[in-house]
């Protein structure tokens, strides 16, 4: 099963207010929503085994936090004061997708090229570099450059295709860099976040419904790689 829920929160709560300053604390947050699904030992991956991808939608009133998850969230973990709680299932509409059928989507992503393992790709760059993960080994680590603007389109487009759907339109957007600090400040990620919208048709409704469980693109414990869908005429 698929579930999507929708937490609004109390932002006259500190920790709510906490959460939402860092996609890292957000990412935390998600992992303990979901914790009573992954049982008591210390598992690997816990993001992928509970199926949890999120993204942050800024409302007029107050930013949005949508979690979509392999299984029911846990509201009780959620704690008191911290905001509002609703959910739904998604599983009829995922498995109703039909090869043809019309959809709107919205996807927040990374769109990145990789660079490969060393400092010197880094030093070349400067500040557009990213890292990504911690060490492989010592001295090396392994970079990206984000891809922004007809680049960042492109990068979309190839994905779309590959998880399938056939774009009709893409409307694309800046949004706020994904920021973690780490538990202790010590290990920073930043991850430059771009938006596409329209409207696509389905062209292979398995690899669509595989997309959507799964994510697209890399971030996904930072916020991005969420892909929602929704009827056309919706």
């Amino acid at each position: 099963m698929t579930w999507l829920t929708k937490i609004v929160p109390d932002l006259g709560s500190r920790r709510a207010r906490s959460c939402f300053g860092s996609a890292g604390e957000l990412h935390r947050l998600v992992i303990g929503l979901a914790s009573h699904s992954l049982g008591e030992e210390r598992v690997e991956s816990p993001r992928q085994r509970a199926g949890l991808l999120f993204r942050v939608e800024e409302t007029r009133g107050a930013p949005v936090l949508l979690v979509q998850s392999s299984g029911s969230l846990n509201p009780d973990a959620l704690g008191a004061g911290f905001g509002s709680m609703v959910e739904r299932d998604l599983t009829p509409f995922l498995e109703g997708l039909e090869k043809g059928g019309e959809v709107r989507y919205r996807i927040a992503a990374a769109p990145s090229k990789r660079l490969g393992k060393s400092e010197l790709n880094a030093e070349r760059l400067g500040e557009r570099a990213e890292r990504l993960g911690e060490l492989d080994r010592p001295g090396k680590r392994t970079y990206t450059r984000p891809l922004f603007g007809e680049q960042a389109e492109q990068w979309w487009r190839e994905r779309a295709q590959r998880h399938g759907l056939d774009l009709s339109d893409v409307v694309s957007s800046g949004a706020v860099p994904s920021l973690d600090q780490g538990r202790t400040g010590k290990r920073g990620v930043r991850i430059h976040v771009t938006r596409f919208d329209g409207c696509a048709v389905v062209r292979d409704p398995d690899a669509l419904r595989e997309a959507v469980r799964n994510g697209v693109g890399r971030g996904k414990s930072f916020g991005c790689g969420m892909l929602s869908l929704a009827p056309a005429g919706w």
